[in-house]
This record gives C-alpha cells, structure tokens and sequence, in this order.
C-alpha cells in the first residue's frame, strides 16, 4: 500500500531541530519522529477515525499516545514560535485577525464534565467551535484561540494578543506588538480602537454606524485582509480542521497547529 506523505525533505530539515529529542532517556527507542508527524498530517488530511490509521505509517495507539503528550507538554505552540523564529521576514509590519466558525460532528460531544469546558456550543452554523486566528503581514498563523461556536468574535482579541511574543534575538522583552492590526467590521468596538491606539498599534478596522468613525482607517491597506481569509482556506484543506470530530478542545487545537505548521513550512518556499 502506497501512503502519500507531506513532509518533504527539506521541510523535516527545518522541522527537526525544533522537535524534542528522539531517544528517551530510559527504555526502548520511540518510533522515529518523522514517521510519527506523517501520521497525524494524515489523520488531519483525510479526517479519517484514529482505528484507520494505516499500520505501514504507525500503530494508531501509540501515534494517540504521543499526541497527547505531546499537547500536554505544549510541544506544538512551541514548534509554531520556534518557525516564527527562524523566518526571514516576521511580518510585524501589520497583523490581521479574524474568526471562522467550524462545525462539529456529532462525536465531538459527551468530553467528561471534569474535562470542563470544550470550547463547543449552538450557533447559525448548529453545534459548533469558533477558531480566531491572528496572522502576520504574509498570511502566516501567529497565533490560535477557540470559543464556542456562538461567542463573539470580540471575545477572541484578548487571548490572541496574549500569545506569540517573539524574541527577536536582542536584549529586553520580546516583542509582541505588531505596526498595525486589520481586522473587518465584526471588531469595530470603540474600546479596541482605543486598546490598540493606547498600545501605539494602529487599527486598520472600518466602523460599525453605531460606532465612533476610525480616522485612521485606510482602505487600500484594508484589502491585505484576504491574507488572513485566504489563511482560513489553507487549514480548512486539512479535514479534520474544517469539521470538528475531536471531543477534547485541546486535541482539536493540536489539529489545526499541525495544519498552522504546514502553512509555516510551505511559506518558506519548498513546495515539492
């Protein structure tokens, strides 16, 4: 049987100095790790039940294992920030950020109440998640939150910006603050524009009419938000993105920064 795979071999060349190293310190070899990446882009890709995983690519056991420990120790939001670090171009000339409301499946309900909440809930769209994003001047993932599916994108803005810090390789805190932020009507609140002008960010956000007029909305800057829209289109290729199956919030997040990495990976130009 002939799998399809995703990582060339200059992407695993980027890729595998930013995972945790292969050999345990006590116990047998763990299966090799880029065997291991192959088997969760799959299962994003294909959107496939865990059980389908094919034997030629890892037992679906063992890949469900390091999955979750993985998620625990955080492993997937640092590999996203150590990609941040070594690209080129940051992107902190404007950042822009947006929601997308994702539908759940049916076997995405019934987590254990002790799990608290899952970032699930009843929207237009039916029993589903929201994901904001905040991406960078070249449509690239900064940062990811999840919501229910009938919270307001507002709700999103605060955690967004409270991830991504980025050391830029010089002395004093990391730099976290992007020149301008772009975002559509739906963030049109006056207390944001005020937020953002506070932080000397400025807010590229055309008003609502029942909010105050924004000076300093530019329109042809505004049209690099199909950057961040386009973004959406990219991780939504991955199916288990685009439909919710997971019942665990944080496994389903662990799901769409594994697709967040692919976008990082292709962006750097390897496309073979």
């Amino acid at each position: 049987m002939t799998i399809r795979t995703l990582l060339t071999d200059v992407m695993w060349s980027g890729l595998k100095p930013l995972l945790p190293p292969q050999k345990p310190r006590t116990g047998r070899p763990s299966i090799d790790h880029r065997r291991f990446i192959e088997a969760v882009l799959w299962l994003a890709r294909t959107g496939s039940p865990w059980r389908d995983l094919p034997t030629e690519l890892m037992n679906w056991r063992t890949a469900w294992r390091r999955l979750q420990r993985w998620t625990q120790a955080g492993i997937w939001s640092r590999i996203l920030t150590g990609l941040r670090a070594v690209a080129a171009d940051a992107g902190w000339q404007v950042h822009m950020l947006d929601s997308t409301v994702i539908r759940a499946h049916a076997c995405a309900a019934g987590a254990r109440g002790s799990a608290g909440e899952q970032a699930l809930g009843r929207s237009r769209g039916g029993f589903s998640t929201k994901l904001h994003l905040r991406a960078d001047a070249h449509g690239r993932p900064v940062a990811l939150h999840l919501t229910g599916g009938e919270r307001h994108d507002l709700l999103g803005v605060a955690p967004l910006f409270e991830q991504a810090a980025l050391r830029t390789g010089q002395r004093g805190r990391p730099r976290w603050k992007p020149v301008a932020v772009i975002a559509d009507k739906a963030y049109s609140a006056a207390w944001l524009l005020d937020g953002l002008r506070r932080k000397r960010i400025v807010p590229i956000i055309p008003n609502r009419v029942d909010q105050p007029h924004n000076p300093e909305f530019d329109r042809a800057t505004y049209r690099q938000r199909n950057l961040v829209e386009r973004l959406v289109g990219k991780i939504k290729q991955f199916r288990r993105v685009a439909t919710r199956y997971d019942k665990l919030a944080a496994h389903y997040l662990a799901f769409v920064q594994i697709a967040a990495l692919m976008v990082w990976l292709r962006s750097f130009g390897d496309t073979t």
